[in-house]
């Protein structure tokens, strides 16, 4: 007997007066099972069974999340969540796909190596404020199992961490990055007041006295567009600490264990089989 009904007829013994040891002799089920369902309420008896349920729908998906954890040491549970969106339109809770990833690596002693990440509280700033801007590097493997370097564009709203992320197969120049900024403020619907940048050579020829020289290209766009711009030194988690771990994502989360198609074209594979399209020049 399962489910409900057996939820059911433990419920209906023990208004009869029926002890736990006597419930479980007259079902003929384990005494536990009486334990675990003897005061629990309907209502978390419901949500009990629907987590289960769900938990029993990876099965379905359990050889190929396997073969994801076994290829690709260093992938989260939040990971193997986005795989199945991608591949298989799953409609699993982050939460349910680490419980079962969890059990997963319990079960064949899969050990995953962890990728070093760092946090920084970073002060709350008002809606429209600031928009944090970084980029990264990601070395990827193509199909012929040579290297190749992808160059990523991240953007962080301050306030919603609302975000946007443009890749290219080259190091970025400054007009790339004015471009860059074009689709993300036409992607966002408007313009932050402020964006802070590190002091990086396309953004910033020089500092004079406390004054920052920018490049032609970025200072054009900076007048054009009437926003300030904040320069704060590399790796300032107090300054940009959100649009760090943004970078983080996309290197360690998002571009991990894809193989490189064309990133120009917008093409990464995603083992097994699947392409992913993003957005890019």
């Amino acid at each position: 007997m399962k489910g409900y009904r057996v939820y059911s007829q433990i419920q209906q013994l023990k208004e009869k007066g029926f002890k736990r040891a006597a419930a479980a002799r007259q079902l003929g089920i384990n005494r536990r099972t009486v334990e675990r369902y003897w005061d629990m309420e309907l209502e978390a008896y419901e949500s009990n069974a629907d987590r289960i349920r769900r938990i029993n729908q990876l099965d379905e998906y359990e050889e190929t999340i396997l073969l994801w954890l076994k290829d690709y040491p260093t992938m989260s549970a939040a990971q193997v969540c986005d795989w199945l969106k991608e591949h298989y339109e799953a409609d699993f809770s982050e939460r349910t796909v680490c419980r079962y990833v969890k059990n997963l690596r319990e079960k064949y002693h899969l050990k995953k190596e962890e990728n070093p990440r760092d946090y920084a509280a970073v002060p709350e700033l008002p809606m429209g404020k600031q928009m944090q801007v970084d980029f990264g590097e990601k070395w990827m493997k193509n199909t012929e199992g040579n290297r190749v370097k992808v160059y990523a564009a991240v953007f962080v709203l301050s306030h919603s961490r609302y975000k946007y992320v443009q890749m290219q197969s080259r190091p970025y120049t400054t007009t790339d990055l004015v471009l860059a900024c074009h689709a993300c403020f036409r992607f966002m619907g408007g313009m932050p007041q402020e964006l802070v940048f590190d002091q990086d050579s396309i953004v910033c020829v020089s500092e004079n006295c406390g004054d920052i020289i920018h490049t032609y290209e970025f200072e054009k766009l900076r007048q054009e567009c009437k926003f300030s711009v904040y320069m704060c030194r590399a790796a300032d988690p107090e300054s940009k600490g959100q649009v760090e771990n943004a970078v983080k994502y996309v290197k360690y989360n998002f571009l991990e264990n894809r193989i490189y198609l064309d990133v120009n074209a917008g093409l990464f594979l995603t083992p097994p089989c699947s392409i992913l399209l993003r957005r890019s020049h």
